[in-house]
């Protein structure tokens, strides 16, 4: 790392002394951004990606805490220095409990900042290695259960085959029920997969300009027939003139299938299907200004959830019974890898519920 660049932001409304830092790194060879204040800050990081943020605790308006809520919410990678004066020590230790990797008193040692902060990054970085082999460890012991279930279900259809012979209705009976089960086990597994990828960093958004509407209607064409099958009535509506967006398609595209294949199997015979896209100034951090967002809404009639399981619906692992009428609990892992690929995203899914009547799903995507 000490031969790439290190991007780094400074923000400080003390104009002198923020400069003089940028100066001092940028001829260690490091690339270097400021910020006059809190406001400042955050436009930038959400222009920018940076490794490192310089923050002073006290700037007029959005103060260094609050850069710091925000950055913990939006830019994980970036890790956060507090800059602080003796009177305000306290404060630095709040901004510890809250994700801050170090905070230097002022007036800053120059000759110690520039190992301080390589040593912060050969952490993170190390961290990251460390991460990424625990995934690529789960992910090959994922993939050996993988091959060996779906080599048993292969020996099962040939013997639904009756290339062993003929069955009796009983055997025929127990080998479907087998390979329904096996099918659960293997999609379980395809979920497992697909969430140690994402938690291991190593799949990557591929974003485009794209349109979020034109996205969702294609995945609810898909959906049809077994809409049809049901006699759900389905409705879709979006604003018109909806700003196109920077976003990953075939991603987006995982999360509106696995709410809207999650919606067709909670919703009755006869029920209803609502989706639309609409343009909302949303707030999704207490204290900061709205921001505009293009917000998806997926309803259907049903049972809806139990108030009391809807703060665990994408808690990993959590079993959650979607209604009285579910023969079976589900994982919830598509719930969780959707929730994944929304925050990638910079944005932010959530779910309200009616008991008894109704569920909506809903996700949030910056328009930058």
């Amino acid at each position: 790392m000490e031969n790439e660049k290190i991007t780094v932001l400074i923000a400080d409304d003390e104009d002198p002394l923020r400069t003089t830092i940028a100066a001092w790194l940028t001829d260690e060879g490091f690339d270097v951004d400021e910020a006059s204040s809190g406001i400042e800050a955050i436009a930038k990081i959400q222009a920018k990606d940076f490794d490192i943020a310089m923050l002073d605790i006290k700037m007029p308006g959005v103060n260094g805490l609050e850069v710091l809520r925000y950055i913990k919410k939006n830019s994980s990678l970036t890790e956060v220095v507090m800059m602080t004066g003796m009177s305000d020590i306290s404060m630095a230790v709040e901004a510890m409990k809250l994700g801050a990797k170090e905070y230097l008193t002022k007036p800053i040692d120059m000759e110690q900042l520039v190992p301080q902060l390589r040593a912060i990054i050969q952490k993170r970085n190390a961290e990251d290695r460390i991460r990424r082999l625990q995934a690529e460890h789960t992910s090959r012991l994922l993939y050996d259960l993988h091959t060996p279930i779906a080599g048993l279900k292969q020996s099962i259809g040939y013997l639904l085959k009756e290339m062993a012979g003929p069955l009796t209705d009983h055997q025929r009976e127990l080998l479907e029920y087998m390979t329904s089960s096996i099918d659960k086990v293997i999609a379980i597994l395809n979920d497992m997969m697909d969430l140690t990828k994402l938690e291991g960093g190593r799949v990557r958004l591929n974003k485009g300009i794209g349109s979020l509407p034109m996205t969702v209607q294609n995945v609810c064409h898909e959906y049809q027939v077994p809409m049809q099958s049901k006699s759900i009535t389905f409705d879709f509506y979006a604003d018109t003139e909806l700003p196109a967006l920077d976003y990953d398609a075939e991603k987006i595209s995982q999360v509106l299938h696995t709410i809207l294949s999650n919606a067709i199997a909670h919703t009755p015979e006869r029920g209803a299907i609502v989706v639309q896209v609409q343009r909302a100034a949303l707030v999704l951090e207490e204290g900061q200004k709205p921001q505009d967002h293009v917000v998806v809404s997926i309803f259907n009639t049903g049972k809806g959830i139990p108030r009391d399981e809807i703060p665990y619906i994408f808690e990993r692992y959590r079993e959650i019974l979607t209604g009285k009428t579910s023969e079976s609990k589900r994982s919830g892992l598509g719930l969780i890898i959707a929730q994944r690929i929304i925050e990638a995203h910079n944005g932010k899914i959530w779910v309200e519920s009616e008991p008894g009547k109704s569920v909506t799903f809903y996700f949030a995507l910056p328009i930058r």
